[in-house]
């Protein structure tokens, strides 16, 4: 096993095309579907292999424990842009309390919800973590995040976000 103390990034898929597995001096963590997301960039996959058997790079998957923890945050806020490869970074990076090296807006606001550390390195990252809600623009009626239609006039539903503190998640009533 690994010492929690040496692990200090965790990244995903948007650090490794912006090279950050190459700059960075400290040991680095990713699970394999974000692995899997990166395999087509062919001519930096041998620098990616040595990195991973110097121990530079880790590839290490979540507890499920952890992964369903992150779902309920996810089904709380109504994200619906996340992928599997997301969930199990957010997850690796909250078990490890590493930082997440990401520039995904959606994997930010999910991070920033849960109060893990984060390191944007193409952007300026976000300020505020959002709630999604669907609402019918016809009737005004609110939906949970996997609806898309209008139940009672049949409309095609809406997206908006409201702004939530990280007390409204912890303690969510």
């Amino acid at each position: 096993m690994v010492s929690e103390s040496v692990l200090k990034f965790a990244l995903d898929a948007t650090a490794f095309y912006q090279g950050f597995h190459l700059r960075s001096n400290g040991t680095c963590i990713t699970t394999e579907l974000v692995f899997e997301e990166i395999s087509h960039i062919q001519e930096k996959f041998s620098i990616l292999e040595s990195l991973i058997s110097s121990n530079r790079i880790m590839v290490l998957e979540p507890n499920e424990e952890t992964v369903k923890m992150i779902k309920s945050v996810i089904t709380r806020i109504g994200e619906t842009r996340l992928s599997d490869a997301d969930i199990s970074i957010i997850a690796l990076a909250k078990e490890f309390n590493a930082t997440l090296v990401t520039d995904d807006f959606a994997v930010c606001n999910l991070a920033k919800t849960l109060s893990i550390k984060l390191l944007n390195i193409g952007t300026k990252g976000i300020n505020d973590t959002r709630k999604w809600i669907k609402f019918c623009k016809s009737c005004g009626k609110g939906f949970p995040p996997t609806q898309t239609v209008c139940s009672l006039c049949g409309n095609k539903l809406r997206i908006r976000f409201k702004k939530l503190s990280s007390k409204a998640i912890q303690d969510p009533k």
